[in-house]
């Protein structure tokens, strides 16, 4: 199981690497991904790019359709295995591992569901503030899991390496 989360560890590297190499083609609106990693931004904001037909709305669509998608997928198996693999180094942890899926699962949907209201508005060219509010939720969900998802592996993989 170690080795499975080095592997996904260092896929989700991959990713994140591809995806910045592919964002510096669309320059610093994509790279920034500003969108996905703040919650502190401004509903005119959002609209006003969304709207704007800009040639960054569709560079950011080509970076997170493929690339975050890897990465969020990557990252939360990475997250997953990390958090079987110390378990399976304690010996009081036996039954029901499957619940140190939770967190790292729901990071990746979290994401996921982040990934689709972005997706789903630069397609449509349009966004109320209705919805840019639903997309900030998503995206405070997704840092909330993701930390939990963290927390729990280093708990477990320190608990695991001091025990």
């Amino acid at each position: 199981m170690f080795y499975l989360a080095v592997f996904f560890l260092l896929a989700a590297g991959a990713a994140h690497w591809a995806a910045n190499r592919e964002a510096q083609k669309h320059g610093e609106t994509v790279l920034a991904r500003r969108w996905e990693t703040s919650v502190f931004y401004r509903d005119e904001e959002f609209i006003g790019w969304v709207t704007s037909g800009s040639a960054s709305v569709d560079g950011y669509r080509s970076v997170l359709a493929p690339y975050d998608l890897a990465l969020l997928a990557c990252l939360g198996a990475a997250l997953a295995a990390g958090s079987l693999a110390a378990a399976e180094s304690l010996q009081c942890v036996d039954g029901g591992r499957w619940v140190l899926c939770v967190a790292p699962v729901a990071f990746s949907a979290a994401d996921f569901v982040e990934d689709r209201l972005l997706l789903a508005r630069m397609a449509a060219r349009s966004a109320t503030p209705a919805e840019v509010q639903k997309l900030r939720r998503a995206t405070l969900g997704k840092f909330l899991a993701l930390a939990a998802a963290v927390n729990q592996t280093v708990a477990l993989a320190l608990w695991a390496f001091f025990a």
